[in-house]
């Protein structure tokens, strides 16, 4: 007889079971730290609403945040630094081995060395390169002028071969305008927007004033019969300009400066100063104008054009800078050393915050509300609105010029380098 197994019993399934699980009652589990939780189904609570206000105001506050960013830099917003800026975001800034830096070229004048947006800005006599905070070469543009001098208008650079007819004009780092003039250009001016200006050797006078649009199409012209252009300064949007010359009358030297708005044929304002061979211009966004002479400062505002002398009262001028709006001049009781006073002039008919250094000033360079010297290979760091130093650095023995890319930062122009160095 064969083996048989028990036979099992059929399970028999209730619906309800599934329907209505029975609740456990074992104990609830408690979470770190002691704490326990419960939960009430169907009643969970919920997220309190943000009320509307408040998105409202974050959106209004957003808003303004904005329009203030673009209002403090709209004199720099253009096609061509968007399209830098956006460059930079897509495939990020190139490292270099740092500072200091050589210089390609054998010299480099003082006035062809500054700082712009935290680079170094160098124009030799063979290339004109721009350094970023890494030591690294955003742009190495070789030039063929034998006397180059280089003018700036934020990341607006225009070169140019004094004595001879090439020029060169520049966005960032690319080149917008290449060109010669027919004749010998004496100097000129870039604007923020790229207008930019030049005096050069007059056809049947003097001098003559040309300025043209960014592209390089000529806007305006302005023949002067016997006046040389010595200095050029254009407003922040190049539709005003100032223009200084300088003639002799009978062994007299006698300089103008010459205000224009170049919808008008003639100038709108003049001022005449004698014995003050004016050097350089500045037209600040304040609307301040200044006129830099070797005997005298000359400054006026835009609302009205009345000019009123500074005079050094004998002492040397030694080194000067024009920007933030104002003029910073060094100047010094003696002729080749000694103890230097620098002056930074604000709104025309204030005194100057004077600056007592004990050594020659023999550079000058301004950033935010600081102002830098170099005087006897010491940078030394100041609050021009107070007179207060900030700080000092060695600069080193062979230092030529400085240009501040912070408020406590510089870079040293050396004679064959550029270096970095931070005010302690």
């Amino acid at each position: 007889m064969g083996k048989h197994s028990k036979k099992e019993e059929p399970q028999i399934i209730q619906l309800r079971d599934y329907q209505n699980p029975p609740q456990e009652t074992g104990p609830e589990e408690e979470p770190e730290g002691g704490a326990s939780i419960t939960y009430d189904e169907g009643k969970r609570k919920q997220p309190a609403a943000v009320p509307k206000a408040v998105y409202r105001a974050a959106i209004i506050l957003l808003v303004l945040v904005i329009g203030l960013a673009l209002w403090m830099n709209r004199t720099s917003l253009n096609p061509e630094s968007i399209g830098s800026w956006l460059k930079l975001q897509i495939t990020g800034a190139e490292i270099g081995d740092g500072f200091p830096v050589q210089i390609t070229g054998s010299e480099v004048l003082e006035a062809n060395f500054l700082a712009q947006g935290g680079n170094a800005v160098v124009l030799s006599d063979t290339v004109f390169s721009i350094l970023n905070p890494t030591g690294r070469e955003e742009i190495s543009l070789r030039h063929s002028l034998n006397h180059p001098v280089l003018q700036s208008a934020g990341d607006r650079y225009l070169l140019y071969n004094s004595g001879s007819t090439g020029y060169t004009a520049l966005s960032g780092t690319d080149v917008v305008v290449n060109s010669v003039e027919e004749r010998d250009i004496l100097t000129g001016a870039i604007a923020q927007n790229g207008r930019f200006a030049l005096g050069v050797q007059g056809t049947n006078g003097a001098s003559e004033l040309k300025v043209y649009q960014k592209d390089g199409t000529l806007q305006y012209q302005y023949s002067l019969a016997w006046d040389y252009i010595t200095a050029i300064a254009l407003n922040f949007d190049g539709a005003y300009g100032v223009v200084c010359t300088v003639r002799s009358d009978k062994g007299i030297l006698i300089s103008k400066v010459l205000v224009f708005d170049f919808t008008n044929e003639a100038p709108i304002a003049e001022y005449e100063t004698r014995e003050n061979l004016l050097l350089a211009a500045y037209w600040g966004e304040n609307g301040s104008i200044y006129a830099v002479g070797d005997a005298a400062l000359l400054r006026a505002s835009s609302s009205d054009y009345s000019f009123s002398e500074d005079n050094y009262q004998g002492r040397q001028l030694t080194a000067f800078r024009l920007g933030a709006g104002q003029a910073f001049l060094s100047i010094s009781a003696y002729e080749h050393a000694g103890a230097s006073t620098l002056l930074a002039y604000g709104s025309s008919g204030e005194e100057p915050v004077r600056m007592e250094v004990q050594k020659r000033i023999e550079s000058v360079s301004v950033y935010g509300g600081t102002v830098g010297v170099l005087a006897g290979g010491e940078a030394v760091f100041f609050d021009y609105s107070t007179g207060k130093e900030l700080g000092r650095a060695d600069a080193g023995g062979d230092a030529k010029a400085l240009a501040l890319s912070s408020e406590s930062a510089a870079y040293v122009l050396g004679v064959s380098e550029v270096r970095a160095l931070r005010a302690e």
